[in-house]
């Protein structure tokens, strides 16, 4: 996410100074009289950027001016908790975003390509807000410093997604196998704690959950959620199926082999680990049934497709993740486009003093409540 946001800063820039329209200099650099340090620049009061005159959709003006007033609010909720820009300068905007969501599709190959092809796509209209804030670092010169707008940021940022969906971070494997209704199985991200009665979701969990910069929160209707969680027999059914599939793939192939004793090994290898993998399946799903667990949702390594050893389902706090499909019926189509029906809000931070007094500002007063509240209105 870091680095898609500091490349969409520098499309961004070289493209406001091709057309001469940015307000802002450019990396400025400010004389001051006490020698430059950290220390200095964690207590060095920035500014607010100048925001381009922003048009959401330039194809539809009713839009742009609905969507931007619920973006333009949005910055007035973080600018009461975070008024003055420390040890940076910010900068923050409105983008016009449209994404695939509940979409069928079919998976085709052709020379040994494999590649989705959708039998209906289905987009919704939506917008984010976010502000970046961008560093004053220390020159050479001892008494003198500069920021890095437009291209040196993306390491402190709040973004809010109104009807978009990035925890659902891409589809589980390019087989039919793994859909459901034509719809892929995608995992999401995993749930690495709490914050303010919200599941907190990020990159990382499990092991690895304390190294994430970024947070990212899901709000909804209190009633409905857009995404479906694949149960543990959906995901049983599909594995013995694929992974049969898989194994008998690879002895096929392996007859290519040249050397009759090489092939041989091999296709004994793969005949062995096919009865595991399938095997262990087949105990799980007795086992599911037995437990009464067969709606449980399925959450499952990350590695799930091979199942020779290891348990087939990790709670996300030992590093699983959880299956599932986006939900069809949850955009309404009688509200109009701009109405955020949901919202991700996200927001990134650095190790600096001024950074980590920027997440926890953020953390402790952002009114989360005020995007509930904007929900399909």
């Amino acid at each position: 996410m870091k680095k898609q946001i500091i490349i969409l800063l520098l499309l961004f820039s070289i493209q406001l100074s091709a057309q001469n329209k940015d307000p802002n200099p450019h990396f400025p650099k400010l004389k001051i009289s006490v020698p430059c340090n950290q220390e200095f620049l964690d207590n060095y009061k920035g500014k607010w950027l100048i925001p381009d005159k922003i048009l959401v959709n330039g194809t539809n003006k009713n839009y742009a001016e609905h969507a931007m007033e619920r973006v333009s609010q949005i910055h007035e909720l973080v600018k009461q908790i975070y008024p003055q820009p420390m040890g940076s300068d910010g900068y923050w905007r409105g983008s016009y975003l449209k994404s695939d969501f509940g979409y069928t599709i079919k998976y085709v190959t052709q020379d040994d390509r494999t590649q989705k092809e959708y039998l209906e796509r289905r987009q919704v209209e939506g917008w984010s807000y976010y502000i970046i804030l961008f560093a004053w670092i220390c020159s050479e010169n001892a008494n003198e410093m500069w920021n890095g707008y437009p291209d040196a940021g993306g390491g402190n940022a709040i973004n809010v997604y109104a009807n978009h969906l990035p925890i659902l971070t891409g589809e589980f494997f390019d087989d039919d196998i793994w859909t459901i209704d034509g719809r892929p199985i995608k995992a999401k991200m995993p749930v690495i704690g709490n914050w303010k009665g919200y599941d907190v979701m990020a990159t990382n969990g499990g092991y690895y959950a304390d190294q994430n910069n970024e947070w990212f929160i899901l709000i909804t209707r209190n009633d409905m959620l857009p995404y479906i969680p694949v149960t543990r027999k959906q995901y049983l059914d599909r594995a013995i199926v694929y992974i049969t599939k898989f194994y008998d793939n690879m002895i096929a192939f392996n007859e290519k082999t040249p050397d009759q004793t090489e092939r041989d090994e091999n296709k004994k290898r793969n005949i062995k680990e096919k009865d595991i993998a399938v095997k262990n399946l087949q105990i799980e799903l007795q086992k599911t049934t037995r437990d009464g667990l067969l709606d449980a949702p399925a959450v499952v390594r990350r590695d799930a497709h091979f199942q020779t050893e290891g348990p087939i389902f990790l709670s996300e706090s030992d590093g699983g993740v959880m299956l599932a499909t986006e939900n069809p019926d949850y955009f309404w189509k009688d509200l109009p486009a701009y109405v955020p029906q949901l919202f991700v809000l996200s927001w990134m931070w650095g190790k600096e003093k001024w950074e980590t007094d920027f997440r926890n500002a953020i953390k402790e007063n952002f009114p989360i409540e005020k995007l509930q509240e904007m929900i399909d209105k």
